[in-house]
């Protein structure tokens, strides 16, 4: 309500303030109908059941009552409507502690019809109306035989009440005047109009609330069925979806680009089995399976166990797949895993642990054959120190000196391949190279076959490491042999300078490292079988090959050989014509080293003092003795670092020749203590390993010198002055 205060200034209300203050008034009075009708929390009957309680009963209290005053009806009417009233808005309290006595307002509604009918003119009043607006309370509220029975209920009242009344018409209280009924039937005809209308409204309101909320909920199942399915379709393993008789409905995009049948290529379990799973044990196992899934009860999301299949495509190929399922409802999704590739890397991992523990092997039989090279060139150095100048065995022992040299070039080789040693690069001449394995080339090849020599004169020499360089011609004409076969041949090996240009960069050698200039090119043509477009894309593959057991490095190694040199490679093949491969090395302005001299002889007394010699192999501690010796030093031995460190006085040894690999004490160890009681003991470590991984840096070992064996006189003289001066 309005009012102004009491004191202080008078207020002046517009029209538009007093508007909306009567807008806010009436809102809050219907703030309470517009919850009632708007709860989303309850159902459409309990929000209806709330709705009309409120509105009935005050209705009841608020509009009827007053009405009757002026039709002067009985007292019981005015107090049987207001006790109504009261009655109705206690039911809507009881909604919000979640009670809904709907049969009861049922019943007091009825037999508030019933004390009325008699004081309300009966049949002549519009309480009648009201019994048409219970029907419709029943039809909505109550369903089954309740509805039925209660709306039976409802007439059989109402005819009872009119045959009371034909029994009995003095019981009846009449109107007063014309003008009393004529309002009876007015208010009597808007209010029970009122109150369907209410129902309707509600009911057409949740109506259309609900077929808007169902169109929402149809529009994101098609939505959430589209991305389902353009899931499913674009997956990127083979999907499928079959019924429990084994009919396929659906397979996604990479089922069929990976086995090549459609959906209707597969009609039913039979036609699958017979196409994709020929073999018979195969296909006992899968229906086995298969029967074992459609027999078990329906349980959602139950996971049938993985299991391998050898399956046919539809072009004929084979391939091994992992089948596994999930039942859902009455289908079930079938997921295949193509299995070739995780074949491939198993077998890679199993060829690359064969490589593994075959370079373990090549490393320990390379560091046991470089100390029988190294008592082998020391030996051979005594022999030529006690050599006359103009013996005729001179030569003899000099072409020994050089096969062990090559030998030990041989076991450096396979260090490197055991990852236990480093190639070392240097100036060398391409034609020598290729001059000196003429021989092994010659036993390496099928007798069939005939070798051609054109190498230029005059060709700049390359920076690499002879070892490497070697391998890579004996891999490339071990592999031209073989290219011929059985057949008489000939293997053509050519070298020649040659400049490659800018333009040739981006086209002959995309993605070689070339950098334009000259180049010194080693050319093996053969007149074998040559290779298709197909291998010839796929001859630098890891672990590809054409043969039933491959031989030597693999052009795979070969590759990594070239690009660790700067080196490129061009080829040339067409099947049944041959191939011609080209290597390019970068030619160099460097210089060849210069040949060694003589091995000094018969010069002893050169160095002096005590030196401390470390070794556990007998035949190496005896030749090392000796050529130490030989040289002028007074040598102390010992068996092992455990030996030389018991032996090791700080300032008795103006040396200590000592090995790396010894048992009880290694060399590391027993030179750690030696150092920590001289820091100034000068010592000489040797290994069959290189000093790269002899010597770890994070050991703090420093030594004065390394060399690794075999070595010569020469070297080891060089060395002895460096470090005594």
């Amino acid at each position: 309500m309005l009012w102004w205060p009491r004191s202080g200034p008078r207020v002046n209300l517009r029209p538009a303030d007093l508007g909306a203050a009567l807008r806010a008034g009436l809102g809050r009075w219907a703030a309470p109908l517009v919850q009632a009708f708007q709860d989303e929390s309850a159902t459409i009957e309990q929000r209806l059941f709330r709705g009309l309680t409120l509105v009935t009963g005050l209705l009841a209290i608020l509009v009827v009552v007053p009405l009757n005053y002026p039709q002067r009806l009985p007292a019981f009417v005015n107090l049987s409507v207001c006790g109504f009233g009261v009655l109705a808005l206690g039911l809507y309290r009881a909604t919000f502690r979640g009670y809904y006595g709907m049969k009861l307002l049922f019943f007091i509604h009825v037999g508030n019809l019933d004390l009325i009918w008699f004081g309300n003119a009966g049949s002549q009043g519009s309480v009648a109306m009201f019994f048409f607006a219970a029907a419709m309370y029943l039809v909505i509220f109550f369903k089954g035989s309740t509805r039925w029975w209660l709306l039976g209920l409802d007439l059989a009242n109402w005819v009872a009440l009119l045959t009371v009344e034909q029994l009995h018409p003095e019981w009846v209280w009449p109107f007063p005047n014309r003008e009393a009924r004529l309002l009876d039937l007015i208010t009597g005809f808007m209010l029970s109009t009122l109150v369907c209308v209410l129902i309707l409204w509600v009911v057409l309101s949740a109506y259309h609330r609900e077929r808007e909320r169902l169109s929402a909920s149809l529009t994101a199942l098609r939505a959430s069925e589209d991305r389902f399915r353009s899931l499913v379709m674009h997956a990127p393993i083979p999907l499928c979806v079959a019924n429990l008789d084994g009919r396929l409905d659906y397979v996604n995009r990479s089922f069929v680009e990976t086995l090549g049948y459609a959906a209707e290529d597969l009609p039913d379990l039979g036609t699958c089995l017979e196409k994709a799973c020929p073999d018979p044990g195969q296909q006992a196992q899968a229906l086995a399976q298969w029967r074992q899934v459609a027999e078990q009860p329906t349980v959602q999301g139950a996971f049938v166990p993985p299991t391998e299949y050898q399956v046919v495509c539809k072009d004929g190929r084979a391939l091994p797949l992992e089948v596994q399922a999930a039942i859902i409802g009455d289908q079930c999704l079938v997921m295949l895993t193509d299995l070739s590739e995780r074949r491939r890397s198993e077998a890679a991992m199993r060829q690359s642990q064969k490589l593994e523990s075959l370079g373990v092997l090549a490393g320990g039989i390379a560091h046991d054959f470089n100390n029988l090279l190294s008592a082998m060139q020391g030996n051979l150095n005594l022999a030529q120190m006690n050599l006359a100048p103009e013996a005729a065995s001179g030569p003899y022992l000099e072409h020994l000196d050089d096969t062990i040299r090559k030998a030990a070039g041989l076991t450096r080789q396979m260090l490197a391949y055991s990852g236990k040693g480093h190639f070392v690069v240097e100036p060398l001449s391409l034609n020598h190279l290729v001059a000196e394995i003429t021989n092994l080339l010659t036993v390496s090849i099928s007798k069939k076959v005939r070798l051609n020599y054109n190498l230029a004169a005059g060709l700049p020499v390359i920076e690499a490491d002879p070892a490497q360089v070697q391998q890579v011609v004996m891999n490339l004409v071990t592999n031209a042999s073989e290219a011929i076969g059985e057949e008489s041949g000939a293997i053509t090996i050519e070298t020649s300078l040659r400049r490659i240009e800018a333009p040739e960069k981006e086209t002959v050698f995309s993605g070689q490292p070339v950098v334009p200039g000259d180049y010194v090119t080693l050319r093996v043509a053969d007149t074998g079988c040559g290779m298709e477009p197909g291998v010839l894309t796929r001859i630098f593959d890891p672990f590809f090959s054409t043969k039933s057991s491959g031989r030597g490095l693999g052009l795979s190694a070969m590759l990594g050989i070239l690009r660790g040199h700067g080196a490129a490679i061009e080829i040339h093949s067409e099947a049944g014509q041959g191939s011609d491969f080209q290597v390019h090395f970068p030619a160099s302005r460097a210089s060849l080293p210069a040949v060694g001299g003589a091995v000094p002889t018969r010069r002893t007394g050169r160095f002096q003092g005590k030196v401390l010699l470390a070794d556990d192999e007998a035949d190496l501690r005896l030749s090392f003795r000796d050529i130490l010796e030989h040289l002028g030093f007074e040598v102390v031995s010992a068996q092992d670092g455990f030996e030389a460190v018991q032996l090791f006085q700080p300032g008795e040894f103006v040396l200590v020749f000592m090995d790396l690999t010894m048992p009880r004490m290694d060399g590391r160890e027993a030179f750690l203590q030696m150092r920590s009681r001289d820091s100034e003991v000068k010592v000489i470590l040797i290994s069959g390993y290189s000093e790269q991984e002899a010597i770890d840096s994070k050991q703090a070992l420093r030594p004065t010198a390394f060399i690794q064996k075999p070595f010569n006189l020469q070297l080891l003289v060089s060395v002895l002055e460096q470090v005594l001066g």
